[in-house]
């Protein structure tokens, strides 16, 4: 008789075929007597012949599957049910973690399966890390826009980290263009930074926005008053339209902030400041700021509040404000946007001079990196990358 050569795929087919095995003696029960048979056999001194041998083994094992396989299935269906609960929780967990741990969402929070949202950091934290930041200047594909993007740093002079991110950071990552400033020799005495510009460097395009980009990149909390420019180591820039200028004041007004999408999986929150609109044509309260940032915008902008939503505004002092969500606003957790709607309104505060916001009516917790049931203080830069 040809051997039978059993292998896990014949077994596997085979017990397919099989009905369903019912004892009501016990496993331990049944295993002893297959255990005995074998021992009886054994013990009689009769040789079994060799082909039997194999088969012998594998009919134990079917029978022995048999009994077992039911309960291994079921207990082995539980093990896997319980790792993707627990891998959920987990997954849940590590998620609040990252968020207290890195600001961000990585610095990145994602949601939307389609969404990278970078956003601000808390002070606190960056200190917690023992680092430093910095915010640099890009500009949309269109240019129609400036982007501040963020970075953690170690501490340096100012204007030595705005050169280090210009060298390192490369735009087209986030679906943005190069700044301006790398063409340019950046150096600083005191308040002032120095932008030496080759000659018939900067294009019609973007002269209408290098002043906000300029203000953003090296105005933030103060580092920097002024602007002076040269040409190839001359005093003044000639540009296309401006003509010849010599100096810039520097300064972030405070305004409204939106919530821009660029071409690649990143959003960004960016000021109306961005869009190279006077300084002197911003809300000059936050209260009409935050009136204005439902409405829909030009050049890509878009509303995080819904629309014809109205905020409560408290202002404590001059240093501390609360404001207070209509019931009409039902916030998520979960929900990336609903963090950029908070990130918004704390950028739009700071930029108006508040260093706290209380919110009130939330209905959460938390979200984010923030804890909604005290004062959120120390919100800094914005569009923190990693």
């Amino acid at each position: 008789m040809e051997p039978i050569k059993w292998n896990e795929e014949k077994i596997e087919q085979h017990l397919k075929h099989l009905p369903p095995i019912r004892d009501r003696r016990s496993k331990q029960e049944l295993f002893l007597k297959v255990q005995a048979n074998i021992n009886y056999k054994d013990n009689k001194g009769k040789r079994l012949p060799s082909w039997s041998l194999p088969a012998l083994a594998t009919a134990c094992a079917l029978v022995i599957f048999g009994v077992f396989a039911p309960d291994l299935i079921k207990n082995g269906v539980q093990m896997e049910n319980s790792k993707v609960a627990e891998n959920d929780k987990m997954e849940g967990k590590s998620l609040d973690d990252s968020a207290d741990k890195d600001q961000n969402s990585v610095g990145i929070m994602k949601t939307e399966p389609s969404v990278a949202y970078h956003g601000p950091y808390l002070d606190k934290n960056i200190k917690a890390m023992n680092k430093d930041w910095v915010t640099v200047g890009y500009l949309d594909e269109q240019a129609q826009l400036v982007i501040p993007v963020s970075f953690l740093t170690d501490e340096d002079y100012y204007v030595n980290k705005v050169n280090k991110e210009l060298k390192a950071f490369n735009p087209s990552d986030v679906g943005l263009t190069n700044s301006p400033l790398e063409k340019a020799t950046i150096t600083e005495e005191e308040e002032t930074v120095i932008v030496d510009f080759p000659k018939d460097t900067i294009n019609e395009a973007e002269e209408p926005l290098l002043q906000a980009l300029i203000s953003m990149t090296f105005a933030n909390e103060g580092q920097k008053a002024k602007v002076e420019f040269r040409m190839n180591g001359e005093n003044g820039y000639e540009f296309p339209r401006y003509g010849t200028v010599s100096e810039w004041d520097l300064q972030v007004p405070g305004a409204p902030h939106f919530r821009y999408d660029a071409p690649s999986t990143d959003s960004f929150i960016v000021s109306l400041f961005s869009t190279g609109i006077d300084a002197d044509s911003m809300p000059k309260e936050f209260t009409d700021a935050l009136e204005m940032m439902d409405d829909e915008q030009k050049r890509g902008l878009k509303p995080l509040l819904p629309k014809d939503t109205i905020l409560g505004v408290k202002i404590i002092n001059k240093d501390d404000v609360e404001v207070t969500f209509p019931d009409s606003i039902k916030l998520s957790a979960d929900d990336t946007e609903d963090l950029m709607m908070i990130d918004a309104i704390l950028l739009t505060a700071e930029s108006y001079g508040f260093e706290s916001v209380k919110f009130n009516n939330t209905k959460l917790d938390s979200i984010g990196p923030y804890q909604l049931d005290e004062e959120i203080e120390g919100v800094t830069g914005a569009n923190f990358y990693q």
